[in-house]
């Protein structure tokens, strides 16, 4: 393994952004249709890995196959509710900020699709940061399929070998399995309690993630 990182790349919803409260909006909005009672926010986060139909198929009590046709009205919904500020986690733009002073590249691959995935980054600030956007639906397949995350490493050109991919769920740990790529585990996101390997990385504070990967050699200090 190389001593040092020279790209990161990022899940986005539990990762970097607290979706759950607009997706909770959304939804119950639509359970308030379906003359159901409005959910709480940690059922929503709990669900927000499994992709829109599992989400969607949960929030109304229907199987994700019959809630296919309702995605589309949940990612439009989605698209018209504002992203707040503090949806950003505590530390992040600090992180963000000190990664790129190190001149390490940065990109996302969620399984959101790539145009919401833009429209978030943008609507809290943080586009300028990422290199390259990949959303759930910018290739033919999406996590924990690997092509996602090699199409970013390919895009940004540098060695897998010198790549991290942090997330927060077992899907992305997947997903880095798959695609032999180093993983970081945020501790604080949507999926606590997946195992990690003995060459896994975990955090639960972004800002001290830097300093953590210092320490370790990870990263240039």
């Amino acid at each position: 393994m190389t001593s040092t990182y020279c790209g990161i790349v990022f899940d986005l919803d539990g990762t970097l952004i607290d979706s759950a409260p607009v997706v909770a909006d959304v939804l119950n909005a639509m359970r308030q249709q379906h003359s159901k009672d409005a959910l709480g926010i940690d059922c929503y986060r709990s669900w927000s890995s499994e992709g829109g139909a599992v989400l969607v198929g949960n929030a109304l009590g229907i199987s994700p196959k019959d809630a296919e046709q309702l995605v589309p009205e949940f990612r439009r919904r989605y698209f018209d509710l504002p992203t707040p500020i503090n949806s950003i986690y505590p530390g992040v733009i600090e992180m963000l900020k000190a990664f790129k002073s190190r001149n390490i590249s940065l990109a996302i691959c969620s399984n959101k699709p790539e145009n919401l995935c833009k429209k978030v980054l943008s609507e809290v600030n943080l586009d300028s940061y990422f290199d390259i956007v990949v959303g759930g639906d910018t290739l033919t397949k999406r996590k924990p399929d690997p092509l996602p995350l090699m199409h970013v490493i390919h895009e940004i050109n540098i060695n897998p070998s010198r790549i991290l991919y942090v997330g927060d769920s077992l899907i992305d740990r997947n997903t880095a399995r798959s695609a032999e790529i180093d993983f970081a585990f945020f501790a604080g996101g949507y999926d606590p309690k997946i195992t990690l390997g003995p060459s896994d990385i975990s955090f639960s504070t972004h800002d001290l993630f830097v300093s953590d990967l210092i320490s370790q050699g990870k990263i240039n200090g």
